[in-house]
This record gives C-alpha cells, structure tokens and sequence, in this order.
C-alpha cells in the first residue's frame, strides 16, 4: 500500500480511500479490466462507492500518468497499470488484451511536412489476432461444420 501511496503522492493526487482502491485492483489484475469490472471489485470493499467515483478517479490516474486508457477501435475502455513503453496483442473474437514487451521496433518520427502544428504526446501500437481459446473454439467449430 505505501508504494501506492507514493505513486500517488509522486503524481500530486491527493491520497483517498478511493484511489486507493482503484490502484490496488489494477495492480491485482492480469487483465485489463473496464471501468465496470474495477467498479464491481472495488465494491467488495467499498459498497457505497459508485461507479461515477470510480470513472473520474480512472480519468484522473490517466490525466496524471499513472495509469493508461487502451480503447482498441472504440471499443469499450479497458485500463492498463503498465504505462511503459509496450504493444497489446488484442483478440477479434473475445476482446482479451495481452501487454507485448521488449518490441524492438522503434516509432518513426512523424516527417514535420506531416505534423501541420499538432503536439504527439504518445502513441499506441496494437497487433490484432485470436487469442490461443478462440483459435481452438473456432478450430472446434469448423470442425462441427465438417461433420454436417
């Protein structure tokens, strides 16, 4: 919890129970949970929390860089604690999201004829595919299929 506390602090956001609990749950996850899957965890804990509370301290964590909003094609937000530099493999099928580090693929410069006065302050690189449960499940079904 104190290093919870000190991301925070760090940042200049002001240390509430609230906060607090958001972090912890994005911390605990190995997904990238939605703004309603934080909510209905936090609310194990917090059951008077509401779910606008815990999307403006979502917006707030993003706005101060501790946390990342990933919204592959406008789809629902998902939120990721990992704010280094990494790519998301994204399922087409189940929308499951995994973080791919240690990509040796730099991000080339936008040519200045390009940038017409807009300020990049970052990027987001996305591989789309079907995760190893979705090839197998779609696997499966063509094999239903053969059968007929």
């Amino acid at each position: 919890m104190n290093a919870l506390v000190e991301k925070l602090r760090n940042r200049r956001i002001s240390v509430t129970p609230q906060r607090l609990a958001v972090l912890t749950v994005l911390e605990k996850s190995r997904t990238h949970p939605t703004a309603e899957q934080i909510f209905q965890e936090v609310r194990r804990d917090m059951p008077a929390i509401s779910f606008n509370t815990v999307y403006k301290t979502l917006e707030v964590l993003c706005q101060r860089g501790l946390v990342i909003k990933v919204n592959p094609l406008h789809e629902v937000a998902r939120y990721d604690i990992d704010t280094g530099e990494h790519a998301h493999l994204v399922c087409r099928r189940c929308h499951h999201i995994v973080d791919l580090h240690d990509l040796k693929v730099p991000i080339p410069p936008l040519p200045a004829h390009l940038e017409g006065g807009f300020r990049v302050d970052g990027h987001s690189l996305f591989y789309w595919g079907l995760c190893p449960s979705c090839q197998h499940a779609e696997t499966e079904q063509s094999d239903i299929h053969k059968e007929d």
